[in-house]
């Protein structure tokens, strides 16, 4: 969204400043009228160990960086301290509608990619979609892996919200909001979101999926008014695609692309040849020159304290947080995400309710990215880690037995 109204829309000074000005604006509307007088309970050890590695990581920031303290570093620091402060405030009912506003958000997102690539003369297709930054010297062609993510959030929002609607109508919307939305990470070309999906497809079989339940959906959906609709969804799509062609070749060669990614990855990875058109992929050679950059450290005196505040940049956070950070860096954020995937697999096995479901298969797809891109330190990590912390795996979201356990638990200061 800001991105959409700085870059596309030309509202705002371009730069930093004014991501900044939407954070800051964003904190004012979550202040609570009773600041620091009730803190919800959020998960404890999730908590303790994303506080552990930030503290750490503001150590190293102010003591062991070699590459200048930069005030976007301490500024992203500082947005990410507020906001864990901030969502502690936020009620536990808060469950009951947040993944619809999610769901609007996300769509209404995905919209405005669109609006921006087709009124960016720079971009045509075949290129990964993203909105392009007006900043000086920014890099050509956006970020896509936001654009992606962002795909992710909507589409797993629409499947999470479909069985809370009963009518048709509605769970049209959302199916095909959620194909939308898979087109979109498609034209993204983000591989790390392909693999979350696959991985958030993978858990949902092994540990969601039961076969008699899924029979019984079947026979309920297939009623003469439920078909009428759906016939009549599948007619738009083919009259959509009879206008518009060319959309469908333009998907199918992106997976093309996509597949011809993965022979270069496997190659330039393993060194097999797949196919014959298979050559090196210099994203994933930076990616083994990390681990290479990894074991070097390892070895070495730096094993113990790391080599300073963003010292290296591997592409891959896992990693980078024992590089950077040494072994105190390591085992609190290594601990964090181990301690984030048992409690999102656990939450995907009961699906206690739609906002702590949506967050488990988010933070599925989440952690490919441990070791496919990004740095550990980023807030485009530490944001969603927030959220996790204050939601997902709390007991008191958690109970789905009819003693009704409260949902106005409170920590008093």
């Amino acid at each position: 969204m800001i991105f959409f109204v700085r870059d596309t829309l030309q509202i705002g000074p371009s730069g930093s400043s004014f991501t900044a000005a939407f954070f800051i604006l964003a904190f004012l509307l979550m202040l609570p009228q009773h600041l620091f007088q009730r803190l919800y309970k959020p998960n404890i050890i999730l908590l303790n160990m994303g506080l552990g590695f930030l503290l750490v990581t503001v150590y190293y920031f102010f003591f062991l960086n070699y590459n200048g303290k930069s005030a976007t570093d301490a500024g992203y620091l500082i947005f990410i301290f507020v906001f864990i402060a901030l969502l502690l405030h936020i009620p536990n009912d808060v469950k009951d509608t947040l993944v619809l506003v999610l769901f609007l958000y996300s769509l209404f997102c995905n919209i405005t990619l669109v609006y921006s690539l087709l009124t960016d003369p720079n971009w045509s297709p075949g290129m990964r979609a993203a909105v392009s930054f007006s900043i000086d010297n920014a890099r050509p062609g956006g970020n896509p892996h936001m654009t992606a993510r962002n795909g992710v959030i909507c589409l797993v929002s629409a499947v999470v919200l479909m069985p809370r609607f009963s009518g048709v109508l509605m769970k049209l919307f959302l199916f095909f909001s959620a194909l939308f939305s898979i087109a979109v990470v498609v034209l993204s070309v983000a591989k790390s979101s392909y693999l979350g999906i696959g991985l958030m497809c993978f858990c949902y079989f092994v540990f969601r999926f039961r076969f008699l339940s899924a029979l019984g959906s079947v026979g309920r959906f297939f009623t003469y008014r439920n078909i009428f609709m759906l016939i009549l969804g599948f007619l738009a799509i083919r009259y959509f695609l009879s206008l518009y062609s060319n959309v469908l070749d333009i998907l199918i060669n992106y997976w093309g692309n996509f597949e011809n990614k993965i022979m270069d990855v496997v190659f330039t990875a393993l060194g097999v040849k797949l196919s014959a058109t298979a050559n090196i992929d210099y994203s994933a050679m930076g990616r083994v020159n990390g681990f290479e950059e990894f074991l070097e450290t390892f070895y070495s005196r730096d094993a113990l304290m790391g080599r300073g505040f963003k010292s290296v940049y591997l592409d891959i956070p896992l990693l980078e947080s024992f590089v950077a950070e040494g072994i105190a860096g390591f085992i609190f954020f290594a601990s964090f995400n181990v301690f984030l995937l048992i409690y999102a697999i656990r939450e995907i096995r009961r699906g206690t309710n739609s906002l702590t479901t949506f967050l488990a298969f988010f933070a599925v797809s989440m952690s490919i990215l441990l070791l496919t891109g990004g740095q550990p330190t980023e807030i485009a990590f530490w944001f969603p880690y927030a959220v996790f912390i204050r939601f997902l795996g709390v007991k008191y979201l958690d109970s789905y037995s009819n003693r009704g356990i409260s949902q106005t638990q409170a920590l008093s200061n």
